[in-house]
């Protein structure tokens, strides 16, 4: 018995699995056994919508046994023509019409529910050994996300309909989900900025008391839009929708829920 699982770790510890950003790093890890070799292409650093691939990442594709990608990568593409046989992509199939609304499908929790058991799958082909164990994780993490998602629901009742001010679109999916109010993002997340109708109509907001608050993703640029949240005195509040502050997916959705607690100051 020992010597089976010996061998066992011994394979698992062969086998690398590359993902592009944080997010999908702490799902990826719900699933897969202690042992495998889960690496993450962009650092903390990194604006994951800018981000070029560089020559070592390349390598490190190349040498993984699975890739995985979000699917807004501006190098998506052509990863997946040159590995097309072993890219997993979160954006396609059940995922692809959210997706053109909102590149941040990871922020709703259903939509990991469904995509960690494509995981599963896709792991259980990999290594058809250690299908039970890949099974029983994501029995186990589904079980949890399901017991965390009623109370998220619950706690964000207190904000439902309210207005939420963003730099860029990042969370009409967790919007969604939870029944919450508009979305109002002041940029797109690509260099396009802010338009002078976009600030006409934060003004208007800020003076009726529809919006008290700017919620900023600390892994965009966004000088510009504190400079203007001083201007209109709103108080920003940064969120971390990479992830890289916590330990695995559910807190990530955690720290979420209690940024979007503040809405309860507005109407």
């Amino acid at each position: 018995m020992i010597v089976l699982l010996s061998l066992l770790c011994t394979f698992a510890l062969s086998v690398t699995v590359a993902v592009s950003i944080r997010p999908l790093e702490l799902i990826v890890k719900e699933i897969l056994p202690e042992g495998h070799n889960v690496v993450c292409v962009m650092n903390k650093d990194s604006n994951p919508h800018l981000y070029q691939l560089k020559t070592s990442d390349l390598e490190l594709l190349n040498r993984a046994d699975l890739i995985i990608l979000a699917g807004f990568e501006q190098w998506a593409s052509k990863v997946q023509s040159m590995f097309a046989n072993k890219v997993l992509m979160f954006s396609e199939g059940v995922f692809e019409k959210d997706f053109e609304e909102d590149e941040h499908l990871w922020l709703d929790p259903v939509n990991v529910l469904v995509f960690s058991h494509l995981l599963m799958l896709s792991f259980s082909r990999l290594e058809p050994g250690l299908t039970e164990q890949f099974e029983a994780n994501w029995v186990h993490f589904s079980k949890r996300l399901l017991e965390r998602f009623w109370l998220w629901n619950e706690k964000l009742a207190p904000v439902k309909n309210r207005i939420i001010v963003e730099v860029h679109p990042a969370l009409t999916h967790f919007a969604k989900r939870f029944d919450l109010g508009e979305i109002f993002a002041l940029e797109t997340g690509h260099e396009v900025g802010l338009t002078t109708k976009k600030l006409a109509e934060l003004t208007n907001l800020v003076k009726k008391g529809l919006v008290k608050h700017l919620f900023v993703d600390e892994h965009v640029e966004s000088a510009a839009a504190l400079k203007l949240a001083e201007q209109l005195n709103l108080q920003p509040v940064t969120i971390d929708l990479m992830g890289w502050s916590v330990g695995d997916y559910i807190q990530l959705m955690d720290s979420l829920v209690e940024k979007l607690a503040v809405l309860r100051e507005t109407k």
